[in-house]
């Protein structure tokens, strides 16, 4: 990071963001692709619909752990920075899903 100079380019929360989506973008993950998904009519198809299906399904298992006892690794930000936080995770897991780039 430091030698690619993100700071430069990215705030803080972008780059925190960024890690945290990182580590996240495929928690939970089912050996599956989205078209399985969506071809089978899975419970998380039904649940979150045929795009980006295991993208938010990563996305809500995050949240759910960030809201956990002890796990909410953005507690000290104000309401606005932390709604800010989860717009950018939620962009950035879910712009892991390939099929917007192929």
């Amino acid at each position: 990071i430091a030698t690619a100079n993100f700071q430069d380019i990215l705030s803080d929360a972008e780059l925190l963001a960024l890690m945290v989506g990182c580590l996240c973008h495929d928690l939970d993950h089912r050996g599956t692709n989205n078209a399985f998904q969506a071809k089978t009519g899975s419970a998380l198809a039904l649940l979150y619909g045929t795009s980006a299906t295991l993208e938010h399904h990563h996305f809500n298992h995050a949240v759910m752990i960030l809201q956990s006892e002890g796990h909410n690794i953005f507690a000290n930000l104000s309401s606005k920075e932390y709604s800010n936080m989860m717009q950018l995770l939620k962009q950035a897991i879910l712009s892991t899903d390939l099929t917007l780039y192929f």
